[in-house]
């Protein structure tokens, strides 16, 4: 246990340091159309929490040559990851270049963290590394489009990571709760805890940086772990990955562009609708706590116990999110806008 502690106090500390350092070069994040803040606001954060996992990757102690081999090119697609972010925080990069780095990106974490091949039969190799691929990718774009409101990341990413920490064995666990330390550290700047709104925005470096390491490590988790833990994958990260692709659906629907910048976001719809960004960020971070505490449940039980909880925690969101898009609409709100 003691040798866990090292590891994570230093993710803390080193990801603390860092977001102060970066709050005082002041990286500012002009407000545009799909921003929910009205003042000019430090950002790049984010970079604490990829420099936090890395410095205590730096400490971890790794026994098994092949965890080893997909840390190493986890860690490696994280800091091309973060560096995309990084400069699109400097400069902002055209989108295709974006999505070009980032799909290479996915396909090379799929490919060294996985890929997960095992859905019940036997799926062939090249199927489970483009469906890896494809995750990774979503969940990095999920967490991107979702970082619009201050501690909202956080609260949803920790519970996760600290679910898969539990879970996963050896360095793959100890690296999930050095996230886990690592975002608590940027949520002490970012977080509207003492004040309404946080005082540093994590970036893109943080939500590439970070959303790519949380898929790499589950990854590796689901490539490893028993029949059915797949399933348990998306769970870990719903209430981002429902928001996302519901909002997109309900985008379709309407006749819109999902690939079109917006704030119709359900998150976004209840702070229009007077939500402060600490309500915002307890809800989301409670049901991220619901989720995982499922995951660590189904985990335990018989494989088939996991699709059926996945399936059910769908469903429920679904109405959920259902439920807040026709109070915005009895707002109204343009809910597709």
């Amino acid at each position: 246990m003691s040798a866990a502690l090292g590891p994570l106090l230093l993710a803390f500390v080193a990801s603390l340091g860092t977001a102060g350092v970066v709050l005082r070069l002041r990286i500012l994040d002009h407000p545009n159309a799909r921003s929910n803040h009205a003042n000019p606001t430090p950002r790049g954060g984010g970079l604490g929490i990829v420099i936090g996992v890395f410095a205590a990757l730096g400490l971890i102690e790794i026994h098994v040559p092949q965890e080893a081999a997909a840390l190493a090119g986890l860690a490696l697609c994280a800091l091309l990851a973060a560096a995309l972010g990084f400069l699109d925080d400097l400069y902002t990069l055209s989108e295709r270049l974006k999505f070009a780095c980032l799909t290479l990106i996915s396909l090379a974490l799929a490919g060294m963290a996985g890929p997960v091949t095992e859905l019940g039969v036997e799926l062939p190799w090249l199927v489970g590394w483009l469906g890896s691929a494809l995750f990774v990718f979503t969940l990095a774009n999920t967490v991107n489009f979702m970082d619009g409101s201050d501690g909202l990341m956080a609260a949803t990413l920790i519970p996760a990571a600290l679910a898969l920490g539990f879970l996963a064995p050896g360095a793959t666990g100890l690296a999930a709760l050095a996230l886990a330390a690592a975002l608590a550290g940027f949520a002490v700047w970012n977080a509207p805890l003492l004040s309404a709104r946080g005082r540093l925005f994590s970036g893109d470096v943080g939500s590439l940086g970070a959303s790519v390491i949380l898929a790499g490590l589950a990854l590796i988790w689901a490539s490893t772990a028993g029949a059915g833990t797949v399933w348990l994958v998306p769970l870990l990260v719903l209430p981002l990955l429902g928001d996302v692709l519901l909002t997109m659906a309900a985008r379709v629907r309407a006749g819109r562009s999902p690939f079109v910048a917006h704030r119709a976001h359900a998150y976004q719809l209840l702070i229009a609708m007077g939500g402060s960004h600490r309500k915002v960020a307890l809800i989301w971070g409670a049901m991220s706590l619901v989720c995982a505490v499922l995951v660590l449940v189904a985990a335990a039980l018989p494989p088939l116990a996991a699709p059926v909880m996945l399936a059910v925690s769908v469903l429920i969101f679904a109405r959920l999110h259902h439920f807040w898009r026709r109070r915005a609409q009895a707002a109204g709100l343009d809910t597709c806008q």
